[in-house]
């Protein structure tokens, strides 16, 4: 069991983990050839609220970069 002794401490595992279940999902979506703009842009909108509430945007920043990357891949590859 995780124990959390202060808020600030749940909040930022919170923001960790709904940032590794869009970029699960937002590189799901780039598996299958599409650009996962939308998973680009959750992230960038989740490390506003990081900011925002005095968090740690370092997860999610990598997060971020790492579908950034591969979104400009696809688009590399597969837009006309």
């Amino acid at each position: 069991m995780i124990v959390y002794h202060q808020e600030k401490e749940f909040n930022q595992a919170a923001l960790n983990y709904i940032a590794r279940l869009i970029a699960d999902r937002a590189s799901s979506v780039i598996a299958t050839g599409n650009v996962a703009d939308v998973g680009e842009e959750c992230l960038g909108y989740l490390e506003l609220i990081a900011f925002d509430n005095d968090l740690s945007s370092v997860i999610v920043r990598t997060f971020l970069d790492l579908i950034e990357q591969e979104n400009t891949v696809v688009k590399m590859h597969f837009d006309d």
